[in-house]
């Protein structure tokens, strides 16, 4: 029971999205993030835009292209990275995000992002077999002790149902 939770909580998503806020002036942006990313999946960053006319957000990890998007004057927009990006587990990677106006960084910030790679299927299939089979083992042993009880108390009553009470002549 206990092995079936644990996998439960292992495959549900558990991460809930996280929020900056950008301000320049009359203009506000709210950008918005899943802090895991997961490797083989397209990652999604989610803006909110009011008084966003002429501007750009921009999200940079180190090493990859960055990616940036032109704001409406309101409303939402949403841009992302592939899922290629990351190939390998990484934690606190860093995200450069800025906002910038007439090309100038007006504000900035950086945020921390773990990058998972999900377990392959198969993975997934041998946790399922190794537990039903360590429950199978754990069930026999049971059963083990449980005969073996059966059978001292059963020896026990023949002995002391014996003429001479089980004891030996000397």
């Amino acid at each position: 029971m206990a092995a079936a939770l644990l996998l439960a909580l292992l495959l549900l998503p558990t991460s809930a999205a996280e929020e900056v806020t950008f301000t320049d002036g009359n203009a506000s942006v709210a950008v918005s993030y899943d802090p895991v990313f997961r490797a083989g999946e397209a990652w999604f960053i989610d803006l909110v835009v009011e008084n966003g006319d002429g501007y750009t957000v921009e999200a940079e990890f180190a090493g990859a292209e960055p990616r940036s998007k032109k704001l409406p004057a309101g409303g939402s927009a949403s841009f992302s990275f592939p899922g290629a990006t990351f190939h390998g587990e990484a934690f606190n990677v860093p995200l450069e995000l800025r906002l910038l106006h007439g090309g100038d960084v007006v504000d900035n910030v950086t945020v921390s992002i773990d990058v998972s790679v999900p377990p392959p299927s198969d993975l997934q299939w041998l946790w399922g077999g190794m537990t039903v089979f360590w429950m199978g083992i754990a069930g026999y042993a049971g059963w083990l002790h449980w005969r073996q009880a059966e059978l001292r108390r059963q020896l026990e009553s023949h002995i002391a149902a014996a003429p001479d009470g089980g004891q030996d002549e000397d």
